[in-house]
C-alpha cells in the first residue's frame, strides 16, 4: 500500500484511499497487540492519516477535519501507555550504543531493569484493559467518517495551501529554536517537520529524484528531533521516578550523557534547518506545483536547448 498520490486519481479519492489504507494498516498492527513495537507502528499510521487531513484541511471544512482528528487522537491515546514505555526503553538502548566506548558493559543496569519492568507492566495493563479493542473501535468509526469525506477543489488547488502552510510552520518553528533552546520548541519543530515529511512522501511520484532528496533531509531532521524529544522524556522520567531510589550515581551519569547527546542532536538539527528552510514558503510551494502540473499532464515541460557538440 504505497503512501503516495496516483497520477490518474482525484485528490478527493486519494485522500479517502490514503486515510483508509493507513487505518487498515494500524488495525492490522493492533492484531499483534502483545508487542509494544506493533503498537508503536499503529500510532505512526495514525499520524500519517492526520498528515493527509492537514494537507487538505482548508478544503474539507473545519467540522469534518476536527471530528476525524479527534477520533484519531482518541485512538492514539488508548495506545500511549505501552508506546511511551517502549520508547523510553529503546531510547536508553540508543544512548548506550552511542556512548558504548565510554560505558562499562554493565553500566546503567538498574535504570534499564526498571524501564524494562515498566514496559512489561504497561503491556500487561494494556492487554487486561483491552485497549487495542477500544482503539480499534475508534479507528473504525474514523474510517466510516473518512469514507464520505468531501474535498473541495481539484488538483494542486486542493493541495497548495496545505503544502505552503506546512513549510511555513516548520520555518517558524525552526526560527523559534534558534531564538530559544527549549525542549518544547524543539518538540514543536519536530511535529511541523514531520507533517511536511509525510506530505513530501505523498508527492514523491511528481518528481521522484528531487522529492526523495527533500524527504531524505526531512527524515534526517525528524529523526534528530525525535531522538531529542525522547531524551527529554527520559530525562523527565529520571527526575520524577528515580529520585531517592538508591542509584543516584547511575542516574547522574545517565543525565550527563543525555545532556551531551542532546547538544549534539540540536546542533546538527539547527544546521540542517538553516539549509532546508532558506527559501520562502511560496517559492517552495510553487516549485512543487510546477512539477505536479507536468506530472498530471496539465503543463508541458520547458524544452531544453540542444547541446552543441564540441
Amino acid at each position: 500500500m504505497a503512501y503516495c498520490f496516483k497520477k490518474r486519481e482525484s485528490v478527493a479519492k486519494a485522500v479517502r484511499r490514503l486515510g483508509t489504507e493507513r487505518m487498515e494498516n494500524a488495525l492490522e498492527c493492533l492484531r499483534d497487540r502483545d508487542r509494544a513495537k506493533a503498537i508503536h507502528c499503529a500510532r505512526k499510521d495514525i499520524k500519517k492519516v492526520r498528515a493527509v487531513l492537514r494537507l487538505v484541511r482548508r478544503k474539507i471544512g473545519k467540522g469534518d477535519h476536527d471530528r476525524i482528528s479527534d477520533l484519531l487522537r482518541e485512538a492514539a491515546d488508548h495506545l500511549a501507555g505501552p508506546r511511551d514505555a517502549y520508547v523510553k526503553l529503546n531510547t536508553l538502548k540508543k544512548l548506550k550504543r552511542h556512548f558504548k566506548t565510554q560505558l562499562a558493559p554493565g553500566a546503567l543496569r538498574h535504570v534499564r531493569f526498571t524501564l524494562r519492568n515498566s514496559c512489561d507492566a504497561e503491556m500487561k495493563s494494556f492487554t487486561q484493559k483491552k485497549k487495542a479493542r477500544q482503539a480499534g473501535r475508534v479507528l473504525r468509526r474514523a474510517t466510516k467518517e473518512l469514507d464520505g469525506l468531501a474535498v473541495r477543489g481539484k488538483g494542486w488547488d486542493a493541495l497548495r495551501r496545505g503544502v505552503k502552510m506546512a513549510y511555513a510552520k516548520g520555518q517558524r518553528a525552526y526560527q523559534l529554536v534558534v531564538e530559544e533552546d527549549s525542549s518544547d520548541h524543539f518538540h514543536q519543530w519536530r511535529k511541523r517537520a514531520k507533517d511536511l515529511w509525510y506530505q513530501v512522501t505523498l508527492l514523491r511520484p511528481i518528481w521522484p529524484g528531487h522529492m526523495d532528496a527533500i524527504a531524505g533531509e526531512l527524515e534526517a531532521l525528524t529523526e534528530q528531533l525525535g531522538d531529542d524529544h525522547d531524551f527529554a522524556v527520559l530525562q523527565k522520567t529520571l527526575e520524577d521516578e528515580f529520585a531517592g531510589n538508591g542509584h543516584a550515581r547511575e542516574v547522574e551519569i545517565l543525565k550527563g550523557l543525555i545532556d551531551e547527546r542532546q547538544r549534539e542532536l540540536r546542533a546538527s538539527a539547527r544546521a540542517l534547518g538553516a539549509r532546508f528552510y532558506a527559501e520562502k514558503p511560496s517559492a517552495f510551494c510553487e516549485r512543487l506545483a510546477h512539477h505536479w502540473e507536468i506530472w498530471r499532464g496539465e503543463k508541458q515541460p520547458i524544452p531544453q536547448p540542444d547541446r552543441i557538440a564540441a
